[in-house]
């Protein structure tokens, strides 16, 4: 019986492992991405939604201008900015709704020339509301960034 059991041992592990491992994955929320233009100079549309939860767009707030990015260009390449994301959600939802957020400032080449990232809980019974997402990014890398890709986990 005992010579049974431990050859059987490892195996029972790794059965257990899997289960428990499998769990959280299945309580895990429901991953969304969206690949979009850089919200220079207007809103942009987003379709980022899970059940009743819904992130329809997203703008800039204090992004450098093209005098800004010159200038930097000519006085000083390692300046940064501070740019802020603001985005629009609505949820009709009973509930709050757990989300977070990841932005990635993209190149012509798919390069990633800044990161961020945030979490946060959108108020249930709202028709529209903002949170916004605070980016420090080199000003030189918001003139040439051609892309935003938006990684959104909305969470049970």
């Amino acid at each position: 019986m005992a010579r049974t059991f431990l050859r059987l041992a490892p195996t029972a592990l790794a059965a257990a492992l899997a289960l428990l491992t499998a769990l959280p994955a299945a309580a895990a929320g429901k991953l969304v991405e969206e690949t979009t233009d850089v919200p220079r100079a207007t809103r942009v549309p987003l379709t980022l939604s899970f059940e009743k939860s819904a992130i329809f767009a997203f703008e800039s707030q204090n992004d450098p201008k093209p005098e800004d990015v010159e200038e930097a260009r000519t006085k000083d390449p390692d300046d940064k900015t501070w740019v802020l994301l603001r985005f629009y959600y609505r949820n009709d939802g009973w509930t709050r709704q757990k989300v977070k957020v990841r932005a990635l400032l993209l190149d012509d080449g798919g390069g990633v020339l800044a990161d961020v990232g945030r979490s946060t809980t959108l108020g249930k019974q709202e028709k529209e509301d903002t949170f916004n997402i605070p980016m420090k990014v080199k000003t030189l890398d918001w003139g040439r960034a051609a892309k935003m890709k938006l990684l959104v986990t909305f969470l049970d």
